[in-house]
Parts: structure tokens; sequence; C-alpha cells
């Protein structure tokens, strides 16, 4: 049991209903399995912004790189054409 849903509550409003006392434990423990096997993979608030944080800071690494290279392709371009050029 992994504390995903409360066993007890859930047992106990199954057995008010009228399920055996033993299928309504066994119904509630497969409730709670199946809960907490369907969030295990969810993320929370926190790691997705630290994901999308840590992505970010790559992205803007990368576009500045760019940016720099472009602009010494074009004052290297700027200081070699009037030599070049008659």
């Amino acid at each position: 049991m992994s504390g995903a849903t409360d066993t007890l509550r859930t047992a106990r409003t199954l057995t008010e209903a009228g399920v055996p006392d033993r299928q309504a434990d066994a119904t509630a423990r497969a409730i709670d399995d199946a809960v907490s096997e369907a969030t295990q993979e969810l993320v929370t608030r926190k790691h997705l912004d630290l994901t999308l944080s840590a992505a970010l800071a790559d992205i803007e690494r990368r576009l500045y790189r760019a940016m720099l290279i472009q602009t010494g392709v074009i004052v290297g371009a700027v200081v070699a054409l009037p030599r070049l050029l008659p």
C-alpha cells in the first residue's frame, strides 16, 4: 500500500454501501494501487520550473554564441571588403 488514497476510509464507505468486508478491503487496496501507478509519472511544478529554466539557459547560451559568431563574420567582412575592392 503506497498511501495515495485513504484505503480505510474507502473500505468503510464500501462496507457501509453493503459490500462485504473482505471485498471492500481488496477493492480499496486495488484503488490505491491504481491511483499510485497512475500518478507515479506526474511532474511537480518545481521540477518542471527547474527543467524549463535549464532548457531556456541552454537556448540563451546557444543564441549568444551564434550572435557572437555572426558579429565576428560581419566585422571580418567589413574589414576585409575595402582591401579586396580596388
